[in-house]
């Protein structure tokens, strides 16, 4: 029987907290996660399009973009899948960087399937009652 993946899974909501905290509200980190979401496919294209036309240096902008912003919101495996590919683009290993950008697809795509109840989550956690912020 295979489990059920929860959505909030995909972000670690610490990270979009601590996001939250040196902002110093709320608002500011959610508008940011609703951006992020919105922009991913767009950055993912842009990803693969670089890694197919072998440009490292449109590779690694388009790597370093997406890999930090995760980073912010807390996407931590779409990090995890760009400082990968990022390691092959350095050392010229485009053919390994292009095997691995399916991976990089799925874990964006679950974010983006479970973007309403992400969105939600993070909502929650950022301005729940007895948290940092009310």
């Amino acid at each position: 029987m295979k489990r059920q993946r929860n959505p909030a899974a995909e972000l670690d909501l610490r990270r979009l907290q601590s996001l939250a905290d040196e902002l110093g509200s709320p608002e500011p980190a959610l508008r940011f996660l609703d951006k992020y979401l919105a922009m991913l496919p767009q950055r993912v294209e842009r990803i693969v399009h670089a890694v197919d036309v072998h440009d490292a240096k449109e590779t690694t902008t388009a790597l370093l973009s997406l890999k930090i912003s995760s980073a912010m919101v807390g996407a931590v495996e779409t990090e995890h899948q760009c400082r990968a590919i990022e390691l092959m683009i350095r050392e010229d290993y485009f053919e390994d960087a292009a095997q691995a950008l399916p991976a990089l697809r799925q874990c964006t795509d679950r974010c983006l399937a479970s973007r309403s109840e992400l969105t939600h989550a993070a909502h929650s956690s950022l301005t729940r009652r007895g948290g940092f912020f009310r």
